[in-house]
């Protein structure tokens, strides 16, 4: 299928048979995506590794929470491009969350308080 263009760019006309010449700037690359995927699994088989090796203590659970922010930042960054993206429209998705964590951080603090009365 050929691409169908109206403007007169000699950029667009020259690569108009060639699709992969023409769309190649808006890539970001299979070889980062296939590296963060073996960064994903590589945290993912950690996570399945110490979850039966280590005894279920704060520590371990600390570790978990650690490992998914990693990975939840590597899988938004890459997989859903907010890496790539203008710093305002990352930082509108980032302030957010970072207010929901600190909500539920004391809602689960001020939860705990009613089992001391």
């Amino acid at each position: 299928m050929s691409h169908s263009s109206h403007t007169t760019d000699n950029t667009t006309l020259m690569y108009e048979n060639n699709q992969e010449m023409l769309y190649q700037g808006e890539s970001h690359g299979t070889k980062e995506i296939w590296k963060i995927f073996i960064w994903l699994t590589v945290i993912t088989v950690l996570d399945i590794i110490l979850y039966f090796t280590l005894a279920p203590t704060m520590f371990r659970n600390i570790i978990f929470v650690a490992f998914g922010i990693v990975k939840a930042y590597l899988i938004v960054g890459y997989f859903m491009h907010m890496k790539h993206e203008h710093k305002y429209l990352a930082l509108s998705i980032l302030v957010p969350v970072i207010f929901i964590v600190g909500l539920i951080t004391g809602l689960l603090y001020e939860g705990n308080f009613w089992s001391t009365i």
